[in-house]
């Protein structure tokens, strides 16, 4: 079994409001993400520090939405690219409803 470990101080981050203009830009932090590949082709993910995850409708809990977690996120990726979320900790910054206020 292989697993992949990647830690760093991340990329500097602007989302945009493509109807408004409104901009929201993050600076990078560290975060450390694990994964392990499981049987079916899927993987689970552990991450920790400062991680944005972007859900679409296919993904559980449906997006769309677009989430800082500072803390741990844990979560399976399917072979196609749909997530389940199973845990998170810490805190969690709703970066969506920042651009539309």
């Amino acid at each position: 079994m292989v697993r992949t470990l990647s830690a760093g101080t991340g990329s500097a981050l602007t989302f945009t409001n493509e109807t408004s203009g409104a901009t929201l830009s993050l600076r990078s932090n560290g975060a450390v993400t694990r994964s392990t590949p499981l049987e079916g082709g899927s993987n689970l993910t552990v991450s920790t520090g400062h991680n944005v995850l972007i859900l679409f409708p296919t993904d559980v809990p449906a997006g769309p939405s677009t989430t800082l977690y500072t803390g741990r996120v844990v979560y399976t990726a399917t072979a196609t690219g749909d997530f389940t979320v199973l845990e998170t900790s810490g805190a969690s910054r709703d970066l969506c409803a920042e651009l539309t206020s």
